[in-house]
């Protein structure tokens, strides 16, 4: 569900550093768009978000600190869905980039009445 407002981090669950441009796939084999779930070959554009979380246990803190982070995997976005949710996070819009972008477009042309005009060969 599109929100206008971004809450805080403030330790529950996981944190994601959004990107603000594309950059090229460089791993060491491909990876799957988080929204759409299409194979991103390695060169091609994504939207890359860094995670982390708190320490959740006793341990962890003494390893990370009490406002320590753990960083995660990386997730990606394909270069079309990266386009939606950069476009839509220009707008004001808070997204989830693990959630489908396409949906998260739907629901705003839904709100806003605005329909993209689609290119026809």
């Amino acid at each position: 569900m599109l929100s206008c407002s971004c809450s805080e981090y403030e330790g529950e669950g996981i944190a994601y550093e959004s990107p603000k441009d594309f950059t090229k796939l460089e791993t060491s084999k491909r990876k799957r768009c988080r929204s759409c779930k299409k194979l991103i070959n390695i060169g091609d554009p994504v939207l890359e978000f860094g995670r982390f979380r708190a320490p959740q246990t006793e341990i962890e803190d003494l390893i990370y600190g009490e406002d320590g982070e753990i960083r995660l995997c990386n997730r990606y976005l394909c270069d079309k869905c990266g386009e939606i949710y950069l476009n839509l996070e220009d707008l004001g819009y808070c997204l989830d980039p693990e959630n489908n972008m396409k949906e998260y477009l739907l629901e705003y042309q839904a709100i806003t009445g605005f329909k993209s005009k689609e290119k026809r060969p």
